[in-house]
């Protein structure tokens, strides 16, 4: 009676115990709020480009490339051990009517997309102008991808 009784404990714990708690949330998309550094246009035509910039030398060569105009910049220096920075220059435009726009960052389950738009409100100075848009934003563990 005492072997029946075990082996039916046996029985109950190995099926009883069947693991089918292995339900996973799914990833939910997290809108990351950035930091601004720089929004404007400058005059000195530097290659276009929408650029992560994820460590100080980067970042340096980047400020020496914006010259004059990243004595403008806020919210610097940037400690890359917790951020990265994002930054989308646009081409050389004929007047300041035109802009670029960082909408959103979302962290999704297998990247990070930027949502970005380049804008012509048709108002302006006539003078060439390159417009940018730079934020940080946390470092994360996972690619950018710009939209």
């Amino acid at each position: 009676m005492k072997t029946i009784f075990l082996s039916f404990l046996c029985v109950i714990m190995l099926t009883g115990c069947n693991d089918d708690n292995n339900t996973t949330t799914p990833f939910e998309p997290v809108t990351i709020t950035p930091v601004l550094i720089g929004k404007g246009f400058n005059s000195i035509n530097i290659a276009p480009g929408n650029l992560v910039i994820s460590n100080q030398a980067d970042w340096d060569a980047f400020l020496i490339s914006m010259g004059y105009y990243s004595s403008f910049f806020i919210n610097t220096p940037v400690d890359f051990s917790l951020y990265e920075v994002i930054a989308i220059v646009d081409s050389m435009r004929p007047d300041t009517g035109h802009s670029v726009n960082i909408d959103t960052v979302t962290e999704n389950e297998n990247d990070i997309s930027v949502d970005f738009s380049v804008l012509n409100s048709g108002d302006g100075y006539t003078v060439m102008g390159q417009p940018y848009h730079i934020v940080k934003i946390p470092r994360l563990p996972k690619p950018v991808i710009f939209q």
